[in-house]
C-alpha cells in the first residue's frame, strides 16, 4: 500500500472524527485513521523529512486538517489541542472522496489568486499547518540539561494535580526519575515517572517494559518525553494482560500539556502560540 499524502487523508479524518462524535487531538485522530484504514506498520513508522518529531503519517495529517479548515470549512480548531468538525463537515458527502479533493483543489487555487493581490497590497498570507511551534518547543527543550527537563516534567506534573511530587533520577535510578501522589477528588495513589529526551528516537517496547519492570508494587507510571513511542512501544504500554498500565506523554502530547497550562507558552486572540524563551532558560 502507497503511503496516503494529505489529500488522501482528508476524508479518513472526516470519518475518523465523525465517529468520535466529532470532536478529538491530532493523536486521537492519527490512532482512528490507522484502525478504519488499517494502515501497516511500514506506513505508521515512515519518518517525515525535515521533521524530527513526527511521522510522515502524522505530519501529513497535520496538513490534511489545514487544508479542510481552509478549503472546505469542514473543522476548526477553536480549543486547544481539539479539531471539530463544523456543520459543514459533517454534511459533507464522503461517498466519492475523489470529488471532495477536487473541491479542495479548486478552493486552494481561488484562494491562491486573493493570496497574489494581497501580496501586491503587501499583504502576505501564510500558510502552515499550525504545528510548527511545536517543533521550535521541542528543539528547545531537547537543547536544555536533563535536570531543567526533570524540573518541567514536575512543574507539568503539579499542574495535572499531583503533589509531593520529587526527583529521584540518579545513576541507578532503574528506569525512575521520579516520584508523585496523583489526587483525583477524594481518591490518591502514588505513581512513578520517568522523563526522558531521546531526540528524534522512537522510543521501544523493551524501554516502556523496563519502566514497568521498575515500577515495582505500584501499578501506575507516566512515561514523558520529547521524542514519540513506537506502535509497539504504544500497545505494550496499554496492554490490560500486563497489570501495569502506563501513561505515554509524547512531545506532541507534551507541547499541548504546556499549551493546556500556560507554562512557557502564550496565545494572541487568533490561537497563535508563542513561545516564552525565557521561561525555558529559567527553568
Amino acid at each position: 500500500m502507497k503511503s496516503p499524502n494529505h489529500l488522501d487523508l482528508i476524508v479518513p479524518t472526516i470519518k475518523a472524527l465523525k465517529e468520535m462524535g466529532g470532536t478529538a487531538t491530532p493523536a486521537e485522530i492519527a490512532k482512528k485513521v490507522i484502525e478504519l484504514e488499517k494502515y501497516s506498520e511500514e506506513i505508521q513508522n515512515e519518518t517525515q523529512k525535515g521533521d524530527k518529531y513526527r511521522t510522515q503519517l502524522e505530519y501529513r495529517l497535520a496538513w490534511a486538517r489545514t487544508y479542510m479548515k481552509n478549503y472546505l470549512n469542514a473543522v476548526e480548531d477553536k480549543s486547544r489541542g481539539l479539531w471539530t468538525l463544523t456543520s459543514d463537515g459533517f454534511k459533507l458527502d464522503i461517498s466519492n472522496p475523489q470529488k471532495i479533493i477536487d473541491t479542495v483543489s479548486e478552493n486552494k487555487r481561488k484562494n491562491s489568486k486573493v493570496s497574489n493581490t494581497n501580496k501586491k497590497n503587501n499583504k502576505i498570507i501564510k500558510e502552515d499547518n499550525g504545528e510548527e511551534w511545536k517543533d521550535d518547543l521541542l528543539d528547545i527543550i531537547n537543547n536544555s540539561s536533563p535536570e531543567s527537563f526533570e524540573r518541567l516534567s514536575k512543574r507539568i506534573l503539579r499542574e495535572s494535580g499531583c503533589v509531593d511530587v520529587n526527583v529521584v533520577g540518579g545513576a541507578n535510578d532503574k528506569g525512575i526519575d521520579g516520584t508523585a501522589v496523583l489526587r483525583w477528588g477524594l481518591i490518591s495513589f502514588s505513581v512513578k515517572f520517568q522523563c526522558k529526551r531521546y531526540g528524534s528516537s522512537n522510543i521501544t517496547p523493551k524501554q516502556v517494559r523496563e519502566f514497568r519492570g521498575a515500577l515495582g508494587h505500584l501499578d501506575k507510571g507516566i512515561f514523558l518525553t520529547t521524542s514519540r513511542f513506537s506502535t509497539e512501544a504504544s500497545n505494550e504500554g496499554v496492554d490490560p494482560s500486563k497489570g501495569k498500565t502506563i501513561d505515554l506523554i509524547n512531545g506532541d502530547r507534551l507541547c499541548e500539556l504546556l499549551r493546556e497550562y500556560k507554562l512557557g507558552i502564550k496565545e494572541d486572540k487568533n490561537n497563535e502560540v508563542k513561545i516564552d524563551k525565557e521561561f525555558f532558560q529559567n527553568i
